[in-house]
């Protein structure tokens, strides 16, 4: 049997080919939260990303219901208590955004009840 052989210009194609993938599989790095909304407030209250990361959110109430809202991201999540929810976004606006609940069920609390993005640039 005969060995395979390989030009030296293909395995550098095939290298550099390679080194492309991995760079680009590595550009966007994913992010986990859990944020709980609980008695008028975020915790955390705020969460820091880089732009591109991939942004995956777990968002719990514990004693009411309660939304999550970004509007530059047009996220609008729902969270009961004991039914939290789970959604991704990806970190692409670079800047500070507010997150804030727009329930109704509290007027005191909607005025009050909010967190910031901070989307940093590469």
């Amino acid at each position: 049997m005969r060995p395979h052989t390989i030009s030296v210009r293909s395995l550098a194609i095939l290298v550099l080919s390679a080194g492309v993938a991995v760079a680009s599989a590595g550009a966007q790095a994913k992010r986990d939260f859990a944020v709980e909304a609980n008695k008028c407030s975020f915790s955390p209250a705020r969460i820091e990303v880089m732009q591109d990361d991939l942004v995956h959110v777990t968002f719990s109430a514990t004693d009411a219901p309660h939304s999550f809202v970004i509007e530059a991201y047009r996220i609008a999540k729902r969270a009961e208590p004991g039914k939290p929810i789970s959604f991704d976004f990806s970190a692409t606006q670079v800047g500070p955004f507010a997150f804030y609940s727009n329930l109704s069920n509290d007027e005191a609390c909607g005025k009050r009840m909010e967190g910031q993005l901070v989307v940093k640039s590469k």
